[in-house]
């Protein structure tokens, strides 16, 4: 054989060992997790046609209401949403082991617990970590508080090293830590208080684990806005901010070298003229196609679908779909952005949808699986196999 046509040979093998890996690559069901109010973490996957593994418990544990991973290790870090003083099981933050490669061939392992470190705060609602995982922030409701623990290299919990606890500001009833995101590159921490009416920016120090304020160290929103959640977009120019007790999206410029929030615009998560009570709203999202931005509304059980003006960051509603079930707290976009599931806090239910990314529209794949209460959802990340 002459030496071109085994040349020719081996790009053809090598060719087809590529495209083979890569079939195989996105021919799997992505798992996820799920926390809530029922026994504990569940794990389950799901199908490109929407479809999703029933539900397997690989961790009990008490509230576990929000969890996020570590970015380089195969460590799972769970809240307890309880008190502090709670007899039985104390406000703490967790730390799992968990086997990556097994969820991904649609096995369940349990969780290995790690350890465990008590928190000094009332109602932790939200974990996150920074990119390189040094340090966990969690925001407190009840106790209006932010708090940082160290992360060891083997990915276990530190003992604290920082809480910071907001005052209630003039004309408010309460400071209420809702979440704690970390902005892109690692230097600030922005705090949805949703009691406080502010999204607080800090300065994190991840080699000490401390944050200080920044030089513009808040964000005010509308009296009554109650800001929750926060979502930053892909080109990290803009932030989201879902607002709980005014059923509103906030649009906001983010100025990363002086770590300042400024408002673009704000706009209604509900269709005009809905005269429904007692609604709030949970979870905000943007799409990894920078597009859309997408939101839940608890009560009216919708996901809000809104515009985003890509000269200015500014939102538009677009439309609302039914989740199909009742008080969708959280969801979740799939890696790929071509899913989203719904999780129905109030039914017990998950409902995987179909998202247009060109106009931004959702349509139920018509599959569900059933857990009891429900709250949080997150994917696996694949990229940590390699």
């Amino acid at each position: 054989m002459s030496h071109c046509k085994q040349l020719a040979l081996s790009f053809l093998l090598a060719s087809t060992l590529l495209m083979t890996m890569a079939a195989a690559k996105t021919s799997h069901a992505q798992p996820f997790f799920i926390g809530g109010y029922g026994e504990g973490i569940y794990a389950s996957t799901l199908e490109k046609d929407g479809a999703m593994a029933a539900p397997v418990l690989i961790a009990k544990q008490t509230n576990p209401s929000f969890f996020c991973f570590h970015p380089k290790l195969d460590v799972l870090y769970v809240v307890t949403e309880t008190n502090r003083n709670d007899a039985k099981s104390p406000a703490s933050v967790v730390a799992y082991r968990l086997e990556r490669s097994a969820y991904f061939t649609k096995k369940t392992p349990p969780l290995q617990m790690l350890n465990s470190q008590k928190i000094d705060g009332d109602v932790p609602c939200h974990v996150t970590t920074d990119s390189e995982g040094k340090c966990l922030i969690i925001a407190n409701y009840t106790s209006g508080s932010v708090v940082v623990f160290p992360i060891a290299t083997d990915g276990s919990i530190q003992p604290e090293s920082c809480n910071v606890i907001h005052k209630v500001e003039a004309g408010k009833k309460r400071s209420n830590g809702h979440c704690s995101v970390v902005a892109p590159g690692d230097r600030w921490v922005l705090v949805a208080d949703l009691g406080n009416d502010r999204v607080y920016v800090y300065e994190l120090d991840t080699n000490k684990g401390k944050l200080t304020p920044g030089p513009t160290p808040w964000l005010e929103l509308p009296a009554g806005a109650g800001p929750r959640h926060l979502s930053f977009h892909p080109n990290k120019k803009y932030v989201y901010i879902i607002n709980e007790t005014n059923m509103t999206m906030t649009a906001a410029t983010w100025e990363n070298n002086s770590g300042k929030l400024a408002i673009i615009n704000q706009t209604s998560t509900l269709p005009p003229n809905t005269t429904a009570r007692n609604l709030s709203t949970a979870e905000v999202l943007v799409h990894p196609n920078g597009r859309f931005v997408y939101g839940s509304n608890r009560g009216h059980d919708t996901i809000v679908t809104m515009g985003i003006d890509p000269n200015s960051g500014s939102i538009k509603r677009l439309d609302n779909y039914s989740t199909l079930g009742k008080t969708p707290r959280n969801f979740r976009l799939d890696p790929s952005g071509s899913k989203l599931i719904a999780e129905n806090q109030g039914s017990d239910t998950i409902y995987s949808f179909d998202v247009d990314s060109e106009t931004g529209s959702l349509t139920s794949t018509g599959k569900s699986i059933t857990v009891k209460a429900p709250a949080c959802i997150r994917f696996l990340n694949e990229e940590l196999l390699r």
